[in-house]
């Protein structure tokens, strides 16, 4: 009979204890449970970096777009273009077509190192000109620009203009990522 409790005691202190298979299975499934908790608590982070990033480049954005539209709309063009020449105050006096964004990087390989940029429908040679022709679905072009009911392939409409298509890009790679924001509108003069 004691023979039988001791067998007996035997067999259940064997099956009681943890044997080093279930230990390992154990491990491995807390360290791959942690590893995805860390991972996903890194991937969170980017993202929260990124809609930091988006927020300041639209901020940025709107702030140009608003200040265009500040602008005296004869001369909301001329200070925004590309070329310094024809700047409403005198050459160099306008902000200009590029800006900075504080915070944001200009991509890799950017030619002006801006990440922001003002976009008119001008021909990419000729910045202080304003065509009707000029190829830009984003801006709606080609368009009659003056209302005259014609869409002329010639003309510089940069003085004569009734209509500005107007396009504000912020494009930057950041801590999050790389990033493009864009606002478009059309400016009239009624």
């Amino acid at each position: 009979m004691m023979q039988r409790r001791w067998q007996r005691n035997v067999r259940r202190s064997r099956r009681s204890g943890l044997t080093l298979v279930e230990i390992a299975v154990g491990c491995v499934v807390l360290v791959t449970g942690a590893l995805s908790f860390a991972q996903a608590m890194i991937s969170l982070q980017k993202a929260q970096q990124h809609t930091r990033e988006v927020g300041r480049a639209t901020q940025a954005a709107r702030q140009v777009m608003e200040a265009i539209q500040a602008q005296s709309f004869a001369e909301a063009f001329r200070a925004y273009n590309g070329t310094p020449e024809d700047d409403p105050g005198g050459v160099g006096t306008a902000p200009g077509k590029n800006f900075s964004v504080p915070g944001l990087s200009a991509k890799p390989g950017d030619a002006d190192g801006f990440v922001g940029e003002v976009i008119f429908p001008s021909p990419a040679n000729e910045p202080g000109v304003l065509r009707e022709n000029t190829v830009d679905s984003k801006l709606g072009m080609p368009r009659d620009l003056n209302g005259d009911g014609l869409i002329n392939n010639l003309a510089d409409y940069s003085t004569t203009y009734t209509i500005l298509p107007v396009r504000v890009r912020v494009e930057w790679t950041g801590a999050g990522g790389s990033g493009i924001v864009e606002l478009r509108t059309l400016l009239g003069n009624y």
